[in-house]
């Protein structure tokens, strides 16, 4: 069994990263695998907002993201860092989501046997 953890850099509708995220995500669970956490990073910390308004004819990435997350008791935190840059309030985080300092990515990295980064940086 190998754990991972996954670093997402970008917002949910730049380079299809969230969906690809959470479809790799499955497989790693159905394969036995395991998750030791999500953390979003540079504008990856969109994907912790709750109220985005997608309409209704895009999907809801952060929505999807955070019922994926709860479903499977995978934790989710965003670089306090970049939530702060981006204005993000906490009344707005999606469920299950919160900020952290990089120490939290560290730990889970030294956690995990591999390190999965989606989007181009921060």
């Amino acid at each position: 069994m190998t754990s991972y953890t996954i670093m997402i850099c970008s917002e949910p509708y730049k380079f299809e990263a969230t969906d690809s995220l959470i479809n790799l995500a499955k497989a790693i669970i159905k394969k036995g695998n395991t998750i030791t956490g999500i953390f979003l990073y540079g504008s990856g910390v969109y994907n912790m907002k709750k109220d985005i308004d997608t309409g209704n004819h895009i999907r809801n990435l952060p929505q999807k993201l955070s019922d994926f997350v709860k479903e499977h008791g995978i934790p989710v935190a965003g670089c306090q860092t970049w939530v702060g840059l981006a204005g993000i309030k906490e009344d707005t985080y999606a469920e299950g989501m919160k900020d952290e300092g990089l120490g939290e990515l560290s730990n889970w990295t030294g956690d995990s046997d591999k390190l999965i980064v989606f989007g181009a940086g921060a």
